[in-house]
């Protein structure tokens, strides 16, 4: 199923199941990174820069989220495996993709 809103090519659902089947929210951020950057679910997951913005504000407060997005420059919608996947080697990203991790787990 394909919600443009969200901007992904699975169900919102099936990602947060994979992501709290896996516990990637009790991992260390960097073993947390690599199994979000293999995870099969996280590759068809398309986030679009509007989807992550939205994330952001319903996870951090405001001030600090509009930081971060800002700050990663985040203006291309990839899958969520390649952000998982930059965020190694850039600490803005981790944010940006550890952020994700919890507020689709907390879903």
């Amino acid at each position: 199923m394909r919600n443009k809103s969200v901007g992904h090519n699975i169900s919102l659902r099936t990602l947060c199941e994979a992501i709290k089947a896996a516990r990637l929210a009790d991992l260390p951020v960097a073993k947390a990174l690599k199994a979000l950057a293999d995870m099969p679910d996280a590759r068809a997951f398309q986030l679009k820069p509007d989807a992550l913005r939205r994330m952001l504000l319903e996870s951090l407060p405001e001030q600090y989220a509009t930081f971060l997005f800002d700050q990663a420059g985040y203006r291309v919608e990839m899958s969520l495996a390649d952000l998982a996947y930059f965020a190694r080697y850039d600490e803005i990203l981790a944010e940006l993709a550890v952020s994700v991790i919890l507020y689709l787990d907390k879903e």
